[in-house]
């Protein structure tokens, strides 16, 4: 597809983020999922709210498992709609299990995004992706057993952090949502993820 030029710029801009499919993910027996090796608790607290894991599944691409990711709720989301209408704060948390280019990784999400999103809601997004993409060029690479988290606290910020130590806020209110369709837009980087982090097998 022809992307604009705000759009353009963005996926230029934005040197990060994530790739594309999914495993499966197995029970850990008190911690919670356990996926290619990475925990993800039962819960997490986020700005003093006590989360729930929603879902969890590993990303691929090819034949390649990129990382592990998790998706932090105040109450069950089992459809797209549900996980954009959440009420309070919420976190997402990707671990990686290949070491990954961060700047191909963030071609990859702004495509996918721009491809999910009305151009109008994808504008107010670009502050946050420029950000973020600064950040995660800076970093280059993702090794094994890295991570981030991206929390979401209203009225706020949204909070990014690597490695547990924060790296950077994006005041933008719109950008958590629009990292969501990333995940569970009409065309997602991975559909077998998108049913995984909606609590799916």
């Amino acid at each position: 597809m022809t992307i604009s030029a705000p759009r353009a710029l963005a996926a230029v801009l934005v040197s990060l983020f994530l790739a594309s499919a999914v495993t499966a993910q197995t029970a850990a027996p008190t911690s919670g999922l356990t996926v290619e090796g990475v925990i993800f608790e039962k819960e997490a607290q986020v700005a003093g709210t006590a989360l729930k894991l929603n879902g969890a599944g590993v990303r691929t691409k090819f034949v390649f498992k990129v990382y592990a990711a998790g998706l932090y709720l105040a109450a069950p989301a089992r459809t797209p709609a549900e996980v954009y209408a959440a009420k309070g704060p919420k976190r997402l948390k990707v671990s990686f299990v290949r070491e990954t280019d961060a700047t191909t990784l963030g071609k990859t999400m702004s495509q996918v995004m721009s491809d999910n999103l009305p151009r109008e809601q994808f504008g107010k997004c670009i502050p946050g992706l420029i950000k973020l993409g600064e950040l995660f060029a800076d970093k280059k690479k993702m090794g094994v057993g890295e991570m981030f988290t991206v929390d979401e606290i209203p009225a706020k910020a949204t909070v990014i952090s690597i490695n547990n130590k924060v790296a950077a806020e994006i005041s933008e209110p719109e950008f958590f949502a629009c990292l969501m369709y990333n995940y569970f837009g009409e065309r997602p980087a991975d559909a077998k993820l998108k049913l995984a982090l909606l609590g799916g097998p």
